[in-house]
């Protein structure tokens, strides 16, 4: 019963009230906002939750909602750190393919046959070349791979080589620069990101530790599992130390990434 009404409310919630659609004929065109995108999967959620309650009972509940506490945490750590890594490579492509443009142009290559030679080293430029060899817009494809996470460098090199199409100003100078400010700012991102690492390590050792303690009880015959698998107290204990520790680990990673640089994020 009490799934059916959740899935009924996720439903209504989904769709709309029945007259809405009518009703909007009649309303001026308003631009909102989006619904957020956890609206659709919480109520997923809430649904296969009150599902397990009816099947497996109340007890049964509460184990899903531990392990799904400290599995979605653990989840949402490897992803956080893929993410990181593939910003960190292509962070530091981008200074390189910078620092490469920025040297064949100070030898006096002409900026299409730079991009050419530059984008045979460096795979993030061919789309750039491609453009250059069309006569295109080579400052939006610029613009363009600056969108992509950790490339933010691209924007830099987009606003002089848009400058320097506009006035002729010499861009190989500029480009110089350009590159050397991204080598910098990576060395700093490393230096802060070395900083942060004893931080982030120390705050998932702690996290470890509740489940160390539980190994240890058992290893000296305290039995802390009876306690948690027979009991009321002992599950509610258990469900309220997995969502503090999965507080505790998100809340250090978000302190240590506010410390990060912005263009490290």
């Amino acid at each position: 019963m009490i799934a059916a009404v959740l899935f009924a409310l996720s439903a209504a919630l989904a769709v709309g009230p029945p007259g809405a659609r009518q009703l909007q004929r009649l309303e001026p065109v308003v631009l909102t906002r989006p619904r957020p995108g956890w609206l659709l999967p919480g109520l997923l959620i809430c649904t296969l939750l009150g599902i397990v309650w009816l099947m497996l009972g109340p007890r049964v509940l509460g184990w899903v909602v531990a392990a799904g506490v400290l599995l979605g945490t653990t989840a949402w750590l490897v992803h956080r750190s893929r993410v990181d890594r593939r910003r960190a490579r292509v962070r530091s492509e981008t200074a390189r393919a910078t620092k490469t443009l920025a040297l064949l142009l100070q030898a006096g290559q002409i900026p299409t046959r730079a991009l050419d030679d530059a984008a045979s080293d460096c795979s993030t430029l061919e789309s750039v070349a491609h453009t250059g060899r069309l006569g295109g817009d080579v400052a939006a494809a610029f613009s363009e791979l600056g969108d992509v996470p950790g490339g933010g460098g691209y924007r830099r090199v987009s606003a002089a080589w848009h400058v320097s199409e506009r006035t002729g100003a010499p861009i190989a100078v500029v480009l110089g620069r350009v590159a050397e400010n991204l080598r910098q700012e990576r060395h700093l991102a490393a230096v802060v990101a070395a900083e942060l690492a004893t931080a982030r390590a120390s705050g998932r050792i702690m996290a470890l530790l509740p489940f160390v303690a539980i190994g240890l009880g058992s290893l000296v015959g305290a039995r802390p599992l009876e306690f948690l698998f027979s009991s009321w107290l002992g599950q509610v204990a258990f469900l309220a130390g997995a969502v503090l520790v999965a507080a505790g680990v998100v809340w250090t990673e978000r302190i240590a990434r506010s410390g990060e640089p912005t263009e490290a994020r």
